[in-house]
């Protein structure tokens, strides 16, 4: 008798059905025991202390760690199909309720994120396809006048990009109506009545609070509060959104996503008596600026370049952002700059020292400290000290 399991039984016994509160709370005794193993290194009561043992264990205990750090978050990490497939039903209905013919093509359905995002994630790209379905695709007789398929198409994608997972909502629709939006921008006081900004930087206002184009309220959009929850969610995930439209051609918006949400790779630095960190991922390099790098545009506005080889940076001085630059900013050549990627492109910021890279536990703002600008939360660092975690793209949006 052959006493060999089946395939299917098999198959069935690989998987096990865990609550996510258990998971969750595995991932908080992971970050404790991170602080832990941090504190017992980094004692004072080891300062200068030759213990070359000691330094290989410890080494070796920080492997184990991180690796059971990602270990811990890949255990909540789920497919996104289950997210993008409840989008088919809804498409079916939008179809019906505007009379356009809508195909939905997904891609990527197998790209694993954070249990937590997704489940933060179906409402906001509810919001976005609908938008694509009312305002982006066209009508079947007016695709056809265009040249266009009467069939509208959206994609819905997903990727992974270093330690970001990128979500992609795109049609071949009419794209976005610049010259609607940035009249609409005017009258809300949103844009100056001569600007004529940049397409990336109207493209920001549609996530403005009550933002809407439409004359007509229906029951898919023009309430203008579909974008203004999407930009609420990204921000309280740590990402980011950017949006791509061509007349004609249609639109994408793109979210970028950490792969993980409690730990973080990231930079420490500091300025003044203050902490920061930034994920290591956007640091482009590090250096210590020469007088001949450095070129003031603005005296009025403090407008700082530097030259990084061919090109020419903007600088962000934190004290200028925060609005604390009441005393004298110190002089570039004596700090640190640390040159940062961002979607609007490179930006530099200079700091009084680089500390190390550490993998860091990440914890949320709370109270009033939830109002500070271009910061996804704060970072607990081994020493017991704590860290903000700065949002890089928010502080290239006020340089550029």
């Amino acid at each position: 008798m052959d006493n060999s399991a089946s395939p299917e039984l098999s198959t069935q016994s690989a998987f096990l059905r865990i609550q996510i509160a258990k998971v969750d709370r595995l991932m908080d005794l992971v970050g404790e025991l991170s602080l832990g193993i941090s504190e017992v290194i980094n004692s004072p009561d080891l300062r200068g202390l030759e213990l070359a043992e000691f330094a290989n264990s410890a080494h070796r205990l920080q492997m184990l760690l991180t690796e059971m750090q990602d270990a811990a978050a890949e255990l909540r990490q789920v497919s996104v199909g289950d997210v993008f497939r409840r989008m088919r039903r809804m498409v079916r209905e939008l179809e019906r309720q505007t009379g356009k013919i809508i195909a939905l093509e997904l891609i990527g359905e197998d790209t694993e994120i954070d249990k937590l995002v997704a489940d933060r994630l179906y409402e906001p790209l509810v919001h976005v396809l609908r938008n694509s379905a009312d305002h982006g695709l066209e009508l079947p007789e007016e695709r056809l006048m265009a040249g266009k398929s009467a069939t509208g198409t959206i994609t819905l994608s997903a990727e992974q990009q270093g330690g970001d997972i990128r979500i992609t909502v795109a049609d071949d629709g009419r794209g976005l109506h610049r010259d609607k939006i940035l009249s609409r921008a005017r009258e809300r006081g949103l844009m100056g009545v001569t600007e004529e900004p940049e397409d990336w930087r109207l493209w920001q206002v549609i996530f403005q609070p009550g933002f809407s184009t439409a004359e007509v309220v229906t029951n898919l959009s023009g309430r203008g509060v579909g974008m203004d929850v999407l930009n609420a969610t990204m921000k309280s995930l740590r990402g980011h959104i950017q949006v791509h439209s061509q007349t004609g051609a249609g639109t994408q918006v793109i979210l970028s996503i950490p792969l993980s949400l409690a730990f973080l790779d990231s930079l420490v630095m500091r300025i003044g008596q203050r902490l920061f960190a930034t994920p290591i991922d956007v640091v482009n390099e590090v250096f210590r600026p020469e007088t001949a790098q450095l070129t003031h545009v603005s005296a009025a506005k403090g407008t700082e370049l530097i030259r990084v080889r061919n090109s020419l940076i903007p600088v962000c001085r934190l004290a200028r952002f925060y609005n604390e630059d009441s005393s004298p900013l110190p002089a570039l050549e004596t700090q640190i700059v640390v040159v940062f990627n961002t979607t609007l492109g490179l930006i530099g910021m200079p700091v009084d020292e680089i500390f190390d890279q550490q993998q860091v536990v990440m914890k949320p703002l709370q109270g009033q400290l939830e109002a500070i600008r271009a910061s996804h939360g704060c970072a607990l660092l081994g020493n017991g000290e704590v860290a903000i975690v700065l949002d890089c793209e928010e502080l290239a949006r006020g340089v550029h």
